[in-house]
């Protein structure tokens, strides 16, 4: 994986949360990984914007956005 910025630590600790719980929203990242709720958003933005991470549903009965990991993390 090469990127032209390394990620910011609330990403990274996104990707950690999101490697180990699966998809999740905002507001699920951030209670798991004890982040704001704007914080995880930022996160979230920055993973999908580095191609790490995908928003797979918007249309949930919460109308939450929620993310996974994509399968070109290299992780």
């Amino acid at each position: 994986m090469s990127q032209s910025q390394p990620l910011s630590c609330a990403a990274k600790l996104a990707r950690v949360v999101l490697d180990n719980c699966g998809p999740l929203s905002a507001e699920e990242v951030a209670d798991e990984g004890r982040l704001s709720e704007a914080q995880a958003r930022d996160a979230l933005e920055e993973l999908d914007d580095a191609g790490l991470a995908d928003c797979v549903c918007g249309l949930c009965p919460t109308k939450q956005e929620v993310y996974a990991l994509t399968d070109e993390d290299g992780a």
